[in-house]
């Protein structure tokens, strides 16, 4: 079974042969910026920059869109909390900060393909138990989805019509036997995987095909990154405002 994999649109994207290193470099130095912001004017840019690459991405904006609606409960309850205590500005910058961050993670991991990425987080010398986690993890939900969609289709079968509501006995006695019995099928291929990526030699240490090299191209993009990021922080700490007043 098929399911939209986060960087199944790399391939095609304008950004994919940056070199995944600086793409990882700039958008964790651009997030770190994005979250020591405390006025409106510089989020604003940060948040127009990332904008701009995503829309040039060539990555659908509809795949965009799903990471920000997973990323709305983290957006929505820090703002709320901050307007009923501080007021509308407060909750705006709170709410801008969070989606340029989530913006700029997104342009990270639907540019650059998943493998592509635990390399360059292992040549920033991440551990390889660390990266292996995450790798397995993310596959892991799609095993996980495989055997949920396989468990419905057994359901339907055997007359399972998903009428009735979770009071009735039937129907969480049916739905609790599911949920177990995914799992326990979900970890019993997981483990078949784990056996077969042990059998042809696998180590922790993630290869790809790509030799991950930096060109002028990469150079131009940091440096792109690093005006933005200086421009916000110039505006922040009131630089701007002291040379427009001179």
């Amino acid at each position: 079974m098929r399911h939209g994999e986060i960087d199944q649109y790399a391939s095609r994207s304008r950004w994919r042969h940056f070199d995944p290193r600086v793409k990882l470099a700039c958008v964790v130095g651009m997030i770190i910026v994005a979250s020591f912001m405390r006025d409106l004017a510089p989020l604003l840019i940060i948040f127009a920059f990332i904008s701009t690459l995503v829309l040039l991405s060539e990555v659908p904006l509809r795949h965009v869109r799903g990471g920000i609606i997973l990323a709305l409960p983290f957006i929505i309850f820090p703002s709320l909390a901050l307007l009923f205590t501080s007021g509308v500005l407060p909750a705006a910058i709170m709410a801008l900060r969070i989606l340029s961050s989530v913006l700029a993670l997104t342009l990270l991991v639907t540019t650059t393909p998943m493998f592509d990425l635990m390399k360059a987080l292992q040549w920033y010398r991440l551990p390889k138990l660390l990266t292996s986690l995450l790798l397995f993890t993310y596959r892991f939900i799609f095993v996980l989805f495989d055997e949920m969609e396989r468990m419905s289709l057994a359901r339907k079968a055997r007359g399972f019509t998903n009428r009735g509501n979770l009071l009735s006995k039937d129907v969480f006695q049916t739905l609790s036997y599911t949920i177990g019995m995914t799992f326990v099928r979900s970890h019993a291929r997981a483990m078949k995987i784990y056996d077969a990526l042990l059998i042809r030699g696998f180590t922790g240490d993630i290869r790809t095909l790509n030799e991950m090299r930096a060109h002028r191209r990469d150079v131009v993009f940091g440096a792109m990154f690093l005006c933005i990021g200086a421009l916000s922080v110039m505006l922040q700490v009131g630089v701007i405002q002291w040379m427009l007043s001179n």
